[in-house]
């Protein structure tokens, strides 16, 4: 199959479906899906935004147990299916996210009301989720945190006085061993609720390695939420704490060296180092609402999380010391956030006061083989960044004419980051035998970001929606500096305008679930790594100017009242514009592609219900994700490009006549692909190392509800 053909075939098959409904259509129509990304319950088909959710019948129905298993999914929505350790994950939308794993992302990422600024700890696995929103362009003037590129709101459900629970055990290859569960019911009826629900997942390593006899990229993690809930029965009233830890002991990510024409051992590694992981997340979030009559309530969100996190990883793949990374990352944070919501007949609002400190650790030993020196040589980069910030935002909905809405928001934003730096010179048993130098350095920032638009209501099933809105991600500092002068050296905010529009429309009675989005995005120094000629070095800095643009397609048909078809598809052109310097002096990426950025990305799945005349019910669904190519580097250089990749998955479940058991069993990149997610080179050393993808995975499962 050539690459030029594929997106036309996916798009064909569509079509071919759609043209099913006149043919095989009854009288069922797709359920309204409600969302919350404006502070209210709506109508995803009303809400003026490129939005993809996902509830629980959805979730259920793709397979989807975790934000990784959303890879290929959502339009333009770049996922990698494998990152530095099982917990952490790095995002992009449009073209834009954040590579680096210990840098704030520009893709904001929400369990339920708690923010995660990071990549360590964002890899959500789900447990008793009522719906996934993944919302595309800046949300600055709705969100606490700002997010330049986007946001992803993973809502687990609340205890309230029905009384819920499950058990599930699943076991696959790879001797894969799950378990979930769940209680959630009232302590003090229709006054007092509580929810407890925890994971374990464990597998072996699905990676060979003959340098050390043994089986990596295993996977063992625990995680726990437990919830309390105080809404008495006619009071205003509505106060929940929610209790969360997660615990990682699995490996972190053993790469597969490549050869000079991109030839590597599927799934296998040589490294010699253990693969040490040992992730201690918790977090605690105290929401309190008040609703001060029927339009108009106060909301509070205290949280605080934090993380310790020792880690060891090879940068190469192989048995000689090339590169080993021995880091100690830590965090702490907290949050206050207040918000003012509003829901009239004409006129609808949010309004929020948002307060953030962090303090992130990291302590980051590397010791790496010299060719020019011909021994080991050692260094430690030992920073803290401390950071405040505090945003006042809202946004609010005037209804001009039954039809026509218009929309208008703004952020004001001011931060603030205070740097320590130390780079010691260390011997191979990781001991200070040294000060190389050391930095100390602060700088505050502040943006304004507005938002305009509109949304008309063509029919009462055909929306339309525009808008134009500014996004910003504050500046900071490289905690790998490699001298004194870089690590002084602030980077500076990430500024981005967006103007997209979108049409959401329902359409044969509702069988047929069409949105379409079209976005243009102008970036202003685009924070990413380069060289800097003044210092001699490369280091965290800004591109001057890049742009990306494209086109989204979501559809859902019911083509009949057994069979859903989904059929997506996201067309993205993304470019720097203002590259300078981008691997060495005089060297620019003016014109090249942005990383991990493929030009297109298409999905469809087919959902079942078979009718075989059994007691319960007989479920089937199968989903098929593809992309392009794209580029690990800002070159675009042939020995750093990801290559295209298809990934197949199916799944069966039979549910019984009570609805207490449901068995199911589902099968991942069903072909057994092998295909680089992300790409190292060094050119002073050779290396050469692609992270690879998990191969096929089978998993049975059974689950008793109550």
């Amino acid at each position: 199959m050539s690459h030029a053909r594929v997106p036309s075939r996916l798009t064909l098959a569509a079509s071919l479906a759609l043209l099913g409904v006149y043919a095989h259509a009854d009288d069922t129509a797709l359920p309204v899906v409600n969302v919350t990304a404006e502070h209210r319950s709506e109508d995803l088909q009303k809400t003026p935004l490129a939005i993809s959710a996902f509830d629980e019948q959805t979730l259920d129905d793709k397979q989807i147990r975790s934000v990784r298993d959303l890879s290929g999914q959502v339009p333009n929505l770049t996922l990698s299916r494998q990152s530095i350790s099982y917990s952490a994950q790095t995002y992009g939308i449009r073209g834009i996210g954040e590579t680096d794993p210990i840098q704030e992302a520009a893709v904001a990422v929400y369990a339920d009301d708690l923010y995660i600024p990071r990549a360590i700890s964002s890899m959500l696995d789900f447990n008793d989720v009522e719906r996934v929103e993944v919302l595309r362009g800046p949300q600055g003037t709705l969100y606490g945190r700002n997010s330049s590129a986007g946001a992803i709101r993973v809502i687990t459900r609340d205890p309230n006085q029905q009384t819920r629970g499950f058990v599930e055990l699943g076991a696959g290859n790879y001797n894969a061993q799950n378990g979930r569960v769940l209680i959630s019911g009232p302590l003090v009826d229709n006054a007092l609720f509580a929810s407890f629900s925890a994971i374990r997942l464990s597998r072996d390593g699905t990676v060979s390695n003959p340098t050390r006899g043994k089986d990596v990229n295993n996977v063992d993690i625990q995680s726990y939420r437990g919830k309390l809930r105080y809404k008495p029965e006619d009071s205003p009233w509505d106060v929940q704490l929610t209790l969360a830890g997660t615990f990682d002991r699995g490996d972190t990510t053993s790469y597969s060296p490549f050869d000079a024409n991109g030839h590597f051992d599927k799934f296998k590694s040589y490294s010699s180092l253990d693969p040490k992981n040992r992730l201690d997340q918790g977090s605690s979030v105290l929401r309190a609402l008040y609703a001060i009559d029927d339009h108009l309530n106060v909301k509070s969100v205290t949280a605080w999380s934090s993380f310790n996190q020792p880690v060891d990883y090879d940068n190469s793949g192989q048995a000689a010391l090339i590169q080993n990374n021995l880091i100690l990352y830590k965090q702490n944070y907290a949050t206050q956030e207040f918000q003012l919501n509003g829901d009239y007949d004409a006129f609808s609002f949010s309004t929020g006061l948002y307060l953030y400190r962090e303090r992130f650790d990291a302590d980051r030993d590397n010791l790496t083989y010299s060719i020019p020196r011909n021994r080991v040589i050692g260094q430690g980069q030992y920073s803290t960044t401390n950071t405040e910030s505090y945003a006042l935002y809202g946004q609010g909905t005037y209804k001009i004419t039954p039809q026509l809405s218009l929309i208008a928001g703004l952020r004001f934003t001011r931060e603030h980051k205070n740097f320590e730096f130390t780079n010691y010179a260390i011997n191979t048993d990781r001991q200070i035998t040294g000060t190389n130098f050391a930095a100390e350095s602060s700088k505050s920032w502040q943006s304004t970001s507005p938002k305009l638009g509109f949304e008309y209501a063509w029919t009462p099933h055909l929306n339309q929606y525009a808008y134009v809105a500014k996004g910003f991600k504050a500046g900071g500092y490289d905690n790998r500096a490699p001298t004194r002068a870089a690590a002084e050296q602030a980077f500076s905010p990430e500024d981005v305008t967006t103007w997209e529009t979108g049409l959401k429309g329902d359409f044969f009675d509702q069988r047929l679930r069409a949105n379409v989005a079209l976005f243009y995005n102008d970036y202003k120094d685009l924070q990413t790594n380069a060289y800097d000629p003044a210092l001699g070095v490369s280091l965290r800095t800004n591109v001057g100017q890049a742009h990306t643009y494209g086109v989204e397609l979501e559809t859902l048909t019911a083509l009949s009242r057994d069979l859903q078809l989904t059929a997506n598809l996201g067309y993205l052109e993304s470019q720097y514009d203002d590259f300078q310097n981008a691997s060495g002096a005089g060297v620019d990426a003016n014109g090249k592609h942005l990383v991990f950025s493929p030009r297109w990305n298409a999905s469809v799945g087919l959902n079942y219900t078979i009718p075989a005349g059994l007691p319960g019910t007989w479920l089937a669904g199968t989903d098929a994700q593809f992309q392009t190519k794209s580029w690990a580097n800002a070159l675009n250089d042939d020995i750093q490009e990801v290559p295209q990749q298809t990934f197949w998955n199916a799944n069966t479940r039979y549910i019984s006549g009570d609805g207490h058991w449901t068995t199911t069993l589902a099968v991942k990149n069903l072909l057994d692909r092998a295909y680089p997610q992300s790409v190292g080179y060094v050119p002073s050393s050779g290396a050469r190392y692609y992270s690879v993808n998990d191969p096929r995975t089978v998993l049975l499962s059974v689950r008793y509800d109550l």
